[in-house]
């Protein structure tokens, strides 16, 4: 899959190092944001938290589908559902919203999305001055619909949601349906987690091969069997459930907050501890969890490793994020893997040679080439969460203004005023 950008020799690496000094990696002052920010967007939009009057055919969901291509709001009301016409409906949106603020765009006007053969979306036109390969991708499952993206490195992204939210049943019936893809330390992994936890397990194995498929441009079609994942701590997760088995301890007891059943947390796991025994410090305020926090505000994500045809593959980074029972995993590496048949996608790149993230970092230190200022962006990705944004957020400013006023003659309607 592709060769380490290691191999550069040294006079090409630090051109190539140059050249990459004078982008900004940020994305201009817009309406969006009227300050130059970080390009690396990681965002997630939750579609219980929509509840468009009229479902899809009241005038709120109109007013966002007339944003989108006539051929694309047709493929969107070719869903029977809500659920994935507001799932697809968006993804869209997330999308635009994306290239729009890489641009400095107030609005989606001449935003031309293009598609790799193996549908990975992207940004054919214009391409951003000063992001050098910017890309983006967008997954929903259950209620969550995510986009991350990067200015120099392929990005892929997948949320992986619990079997309630998908409408299945809370059974282990998935397993012999989907082992055909798993090696054999991964059904190790998951067969050793409580049953508790088994499927989460399971959701943060398929997410990474999935987010990592889809950086690649090919989707499942790049073979999920072909990838491991090592996932960090799951066997001080296995032996956390064997404590609280020992100690009668139930599981409810230690999870926060609710909506995260299924999840234990060694901090949490003292907390009951100390508190059936009477010892420990005096309990002050409870911390907050993060759906009581300015949800704005991201987490920091967690980072597993992968493996490709066996090799483990260091220049790939693989984070992920739990948000209420799903798992968002998100994928970077080196643009030059990028599966593009047609290669329109892979034209949009400027800088094709720069390797992974690992490949980058060990180019810099050993060159000692840095970005040129403070007001750069910085080189290597950063492990921040994804920022929860609400449905508005996703508008330029004039469908913003309209929807606003939608929705004020819909609560004096509803005041009978």
């Amino acid at each position: 899959m592709g060769q380490s950008a290691s191999w550069l020799s040294a006079p090409l690496a630090k051109e190539l190092l140059e050249e990459l000094r004078q982008f900004s990696l940020q994305a201009p002052g817009s309406f969006w944001d009227s300050s130059p920010v970080s390009a690396r967007f990681r965002w997630a939009v939750n579609i219980n938290d929509w509840k468009p009057r009229g479902g899809s055919d009241g005038e709120e969901f109109r007013l966002l589908l007339s944003l989108l291509k006539p051929e694309e709001q047709e493929s969107i009301l070719s869903y029977r559902a809500l659920p994935d016409r507001k799932r697809t409906l968006l993804g869209r949106l997330l999308g635009l919203r994306a290239c729009a603020q890489a641009l400095g765009q107030s609005d989606f006007a001449g935003i031309q999305i293009g598609r790799t053969k193996g549908k990975k979306p992207f940004l054919l036109s214009p391409l951003p001055t000063t992001l050098p390969n910017f890309n983006f991708n967008v997954s929903h499952d259950g209620n969550w619909v995510v986009l991350a993206s990067d200015p120099i490195f392929l990005v892929g992204a997948d949320v992986s949601a619990p079997q309630q939210e998908r409408g299945e049943r809370e059974d282990e019936t998935w397993y012999q349906d989907l082992q055909s893809v798993l090696t054999d330390a991964e059904r190790e992994c998951i067969k050793s987690s409580s049953s508790a936890v088994r499927y989460a397990t399971f959701q943060r194995i398929w997410s990474a091969k999935e987010a990592v498929s889809k950086a690649v441009g090919q989707g499942l079609a790049f073979g999920l069997e072909r990838m491991e994942v090592q996932l960090p701590g799951a066997h001080q997760e296995n032996l956390g459930n064997l404590v609280l088995t020992a100690l009668g301890i139930t599981r409810s007891e230690t999870t926060e907050p609710s909506a995260k059943k299924g999840r234990i947390k060694f901090s949490s796991l003292l907390d009951s501890l100390q508190s059936k025994s009477g010892s420990g410090p005096e309990q002050g305020p409870a911390v907050a969890t993060r759906e009581e926090r300015a949800e704005a505000v991201p987490t920091l994500m967690q980072r597993v490793e992968i493996h490709i045809d066996g090799w483990p593959r260091a220049d790939w980074t693989v984070y992920q994020e739990e948000l209420r029972g799903s798992w968002i995993s998100m994928a970077i590496g080196p643009v030059n893997e990028a599966v593009d048949a047609n290669g329109t996608f892979r034209a949009t790149f400027r800088l094709p040679g720069l390797g992974g993230p690992s490949d980058l970092e060990a180019l810099q230190d050993k060159l000692d080439v840095k970005p040129t200022s403070a007001s750069s962006g910085p080189w290597i990705p950063h492990d921040k969460g994804f920022q929860i944004l609400p449905v508005e957020a996703l508008l330029p400013q004039e469908a913003k203004e309209q929807l606003a006023i939608l929705r004020g003659r819909d609560v004096a309607l509803a005041a009978g005023v």
